[in-house]
């Protein structure tokens, strides 16, 4: 089965086709869409990879609660550690895996997948270039200059006071934006 018959016609609920559910989107209107929900649901809601995956969600109609819960772990670099992936990267990285990556029939058949990989890191370099880092503590470097440890109750009280979920927000709709970006521009290739 095609990719695109894969991505229409998924068991777990995608059902996407790109020919009429994203009508009036163009690559600047969904990467904005992107930013903009991202930045929104950080703010109001927090928990950066939920966010991040929410708004790529809406962005190109996805629905998975399953999927959406299965990235909650992941805030603040995985259970508000800080050494782990920044949770607004590792939405983008499941939104790309969910749409493109290896079913559990093609796992268990141990066919390989030449469509994600690329597609993710293509994500995580961008993550990089912009953040100078991909995990939670190097984007709090980048912008905070500093790092948090949000097990420690001062440490989150100082978070609270440099406005932190609103720099956050930046990270998320930034992240989210690069994300539909890449998924925006390989959805229209295959076309």
């Amino acid at each position: 089965m095609a990719l695109i018959d894969r991505i229409i016609k998924y068991e777990r609920g995608v059902f996407m086709d790109i020919k009429t559910s994203l009508i009036g989107y163009t690559r600047e209107k969904a990467v904005k869409a992107a930013y903009e929900l991202g930045y929104q649901y950080e703010l109001k809601a927090h928990y950066c990879p939920q966010a991040s995956l929410a708004a790529l969600m809406d962005v190109f109609h996805m629905k998975d609660d399953t999927l959406f819960k299965s990235v909650f772990g992941f805030h603040g670099g995985g259970g508000d550690s800080g050494f782990g992936i920044c949770g607004a990267l590792a939405g983008g990285i499941v939104s790309i895996s969910y749409l493109f990556g290896r079913t559990r029939q093609e796992f268990d058949l141990t066919i390989e997948n030449k469509t994600a990989t690329p597609l993710v890191k293509q994500l995580v370099d961008l993550f990089d270039n912009e953040f100078e880092g991909i995990r939670c503590r190097d984007c709090q470097n980048k912008m905070f200059g500093r790092e948090f440890d949000f097990w420690k109750e001062e440490e989150g009280k100082e978070f609270q006071r440099l406005n932190g979920h609103e720099k956050c927000a930046v990270v998320v709709g930034t992240g989210a934006s690069l994300a539909a970006g890449v998924i925006w521009d390989a959805l229209h290739k295959m076309t």
